[in-house]
């Protein structure tokens, strides 16, 4: 499958928006929406993180399966398998065992709480954290991956489905994921449904720009919905995580030809490092905030955490890259391509090669 330019750029873009969301969503403190208060920050804080960046995970699902089998590396399991072993598996595992160590050390050392103790040693804990089977990893945004690991092995029965029962198996995966009939196969259900619909996008070729027409349309009802979200403190955004992805692509369009969206595609090439390790960077913020940023307001700080810690993963990753290229191609699973400058395939979250068709 070869992708226009323009369309590579989308996907470019909204990999380095959706990762800022996912930085934004995870900046603390999170209030859940029973305990939400009336005051405008609270109000507009409620709006990016329990209505917009909601989003983050459902679209960067639907590139990844769009992605995968427009490339049709499903009809090869074995290349499948060993490239994204190389590209997403040594990432989750190295940005997990890595942390562990670190977060043993705050948590002794720093009183840092973590959502799971790690002394006294626990086995179950200790297998969650270091490889997120039934519960998060220690790295717990990379809960993406674990469950994208599993769909890459499922992605052959899937491919299978996709090019002979479409609309069939679209019905099959919703009954088995949204009803749980997989148990801890794959932990957010909803990705299921979406990377198979990707897939659906990418084998039955459909028109990426038929709602680009609507493309002001489709944001203001995207908005619309999130502030409704807000206002009626609707805890359950199954429904807006559904149509989300196909509400801000054909939205994305108006970005394509723009200074700020030819910036965007450009920074796309940071995704994936942010993506691995904004977290750590994200909790250290938190505590050099609690103990020593009393003079700061918080709503300053919620809005800075997520600039800051953007701005030294980007720093982290033009020095790691220039000092150990080859090394830290590897940590980040990017290719040969990255190393040379361009954006890697390692997954959704990486920038398309600009030489060739994109892969996830």
């Amino acid at each position: 499958m070869t992708i226009d330019r323009d369309i590579r750029d989308r996907i470019a873009l909204l990999r380095f928006v959706m990762i800022f969301g996912v930085i934004v969503l995870h900046t603390p403190a999170y209030v859940p929406m029973t305990a939400l208060g009336t005051g405008w920050f609270d109000l507009t804080k409620a709006f990016f993180q329990l209505a917009v960046f909601r989003a983050t995970v459902p679209v960067l699902t639907v590139i990844s399966g769009f992605l995968l089998f427009g490339a049709m590396l499903d009809r090869e399991p074995g290349r499948l398998w060993r490239k994204k072993g190389r590209t997403i598996l040594i990432p989750f595992l190295f940005f997990n065992l890595a942390l562990l160590p670190f977060a043993l050390s705050a948590e002794h050392f720093a009183g840092v709480k973590l959502s799971d103790a790690l002394w006294p040693f626990d086995p179950a804990i200790w297998l969650n954290a270091a490889f997120g089977i039934s519960d998060s990893p220690i790295n717990y945004p990379l809960n993406f991956l674990r469950d994208l690991l599993v769909l890459i092995l499922l992605a052959p029965l899937f491919g299978w489905m996709l090019r002979h029962m479409a609309w069939p198996g679209l019905v099959l995966v919703g009954v088995v994921f949204f009803s749980n009939y997989d148990g801890l196969l794959v932990r957010r259900d909803l990705m299921a449904v979406l990377f198979y619909a990707g897939g659906m996008v990418a084998v039955r070729g459909w028109n990426l720009r038929l709602l680009d027409r609507y493309a002001v349309a489709c944001l203001i009802v995207f908005l619309a919905a999130c502030a409704a979200i807000v206002h009626f403190r609707i805890a359950n955004t199954t429904y807006l995580r559904i149509v989300a992805p196909f509400l801000i692509w054909p939205a994305a369009s108006m970005l394509i030809g723009s200074r700020a969206g030819t910036w965007l595609a450009r920074m796309s090439k940071y995704s994936f490092f942010m993506f691995l390790a904004h977290a750590p960077v994200l909790m250290v913020t938190s505590v050099l905030y609690k103990r020593f940023g009393e003079t700061l307001p918080y709503p300053v700080y919620w809005v800075l955490a997520p600039l800051v810690v953007t701005a030294i993963l980007v720093a982290t990753y033009q020095v790691a890259m220039a000092c150990m290229p080859r090394l830290f191609s590897t940590l980040i699973g990017a290719s040969g391509a990255a190393r040379a400058g361009l954006a890697n395939d390692a997954a959704p979250l990486a920038g398309p090669n600009r030489t060739a068709p994109a892969e996830i």
